[in-house]
Parts: structure tokens; C-alpha cells; sequence
């Protein structure tokens, strides 16, 4: 669920579905059906808001939802520049420079 407060009056307003309904059910969170999926992330069967938001949290993974269109646009066009060789030496060295934190990462994480 996201929110925005109002610079003027300081009162959260919603900005997604979620947050409209729990707004308009005066704080209850209502959800609605749930169909179950398989999870493109590790492969197990999602069929809960709950099993989704423990498989969310497992995994340090976020439903795209959460972003803006804005946001992914910019991000696909990020990626489109990367992959037609339009990135410059320091975005190129940046990326490297981000992946190789990712692999320390996930080296430490796992004890190698």
C-alpha cells in the first residue's frame, strides 16, 4: 500500500488501490481473491497474500506494482541504451563496479 501526505494538511492520502480500500473500510485492510501462482523467483506455489509477502520477504524481492510507471520507464530505457552499446565508460564501469558488490554479497551471505 502506498500513501502521500498532503503538504497542506498533513492528512495521508492513498495512491494505490490497497490504500484505497483500506482508507474507504476506515483502517480494515480488505483484499480481495487470491489465485494461486508459481513463483518465477524460486518456483514454489504462491497462494496467500501471505505466502506472498513471506516468499517477498525470503527472497528480498518487491511486486512491480510498487513502482511507478515513470520509474520502469525510466528503467527500460536505461536498459535499452545498455544493450545497443550507447553506455558511456563511466556508466559501463559503474554497472561492473555493482556487480561485483552483488557477488561479495552473495559470497559472504552464503559463508565461501
Amino acid at each position: 500500500m502506498r500513501w502521500r501526505q498532503c503538504r497542506h494538511t498533513g492528512q495521508f492520502i492513498p495512491v494505490d488501490e490497497a490504500a484505497r480500500k483500506q482508507d474507504e473500510s476506515h483502517g480494515i485492510i480488505v483484499r480481495g481473491n487470491f489465485d494461486a501462482f508459481v513463483s518465477v523467483v524460486d518456483g514454489t506455489v504462491i497462494d496467500s497474500h501471505r505466502a506472498l509477502e513471506q516468499h517477498n520477504k525470503r527472497n528480498g524481492v518487491v511486486n512491480a506494482s510498487e513502482f511507478s510507471q515513470e520509474f520502469l520507464a525510466n528503467k527500460r530505457k536505461e536498459r535499452e541504451r545498455f544493450y545497443e552499446g550507447k553506455h558511456s565508460r563511466q556508466e559501463t564501469f559503474k554497472r561492473k563496479q555493482e556487480i561485483h558488490e552483488i557477488i561479495t554479497q552473495a559470497e559472504r551471505n552464503h559463508g565461501h
